[in-house]
């Protein structure tokens, strides 16, 4: 059996842990590291959540987001330039990853008028030009771990929840909340300051509006 084939499960088993680290972590911090609060959150994640919880991690904190985007997409053009001439690598994946990094660079950058978010970049993709030898063959050994760890940290230190933050007016009041799930005749949210797990009746509720930060 080849070192591939030996390689392949482990990279899954791997991938895999990450994966429920990462949902672990985005509880836990959306939960202000809340042991209950976390727990009444797991209970509001469905399957087909994953790619919403994964992809609005990133785009919940603005501040974040942005530092991401723009030191991503270098990273992704220096990865892909010095793996050009290797068949063992994914050089497809890493050219989808590019363009769809560059074009949220491109969304961000217009939607919040950071102008210095390409320019930033640009002078990033540039310094990678001049690295050295010995980096260079730590960050293409290491890429995937590499990239891993960095979407691990996010996930532990971003507090802002994967859905968009709402004022909901009810019978007693006005507040702004983070709904996580819509059940029948019920709505699970999170306060926006505090944090804290509430269920909500659906009758009670007069209007929902959704807030742009």
């Amino acid at each position: 059996m080849s070192n591939n084939e030996h390689a392949s499960p482990h990279a899954l088993s791997a991938l895999t842990g990450a994966a429920v680290l990462f949902v672990l972590l985005r509880l836990f911090s959306v939960a202000h590291y809340d042991w209950h609060t976390a727990f009444a959150l797991l209970h509001t994640l469905e399957l087909d959540d994953a790619p919403g919880l994964f992809l609005g991690t990133f785009m919940a904190d603005s501040r974040i987001s942005g530092v991401l985007l723009m030191v991503l997409p270098p990273v992704l053009l220096f990865f892909y330039v010095r793996t050009r001439d290797d068949p063992k690598r994914a050089r497809a994946a890493t050219l989808l990853g590019l363009v769809v990094a560059v074009a949220m660079l491109v969304s961000h950058t217009i939607s919040y008028h950071r102008w210095w978010l390409p320019a930033g970049a640009a002078v990033i993709a540039a310094g990678l030009l001049f690295v050295k030898k010995e980096p260079v063959h730590f960050v293409l050994r290491w890429f995937a771990w590499l990239m891993s760890g960095a979407a691990l940290v996010v996930a532990a230190i971003v507090t802002t929840p994967w859905v968009p933050l709402e004022r909901i007016e009810t019978k007693t009041g006005t507040h702004e909340y983070y709904v996580m799930e819509t059940s029948p005749g019920f709505l699970k949210v999170i306060g926006a300051q505090d944090h804290k797990f509430a269920i909500l009746r659906a009758d009670d509720v007069l209007s929902r509006t959704e807030l742009v930060h």
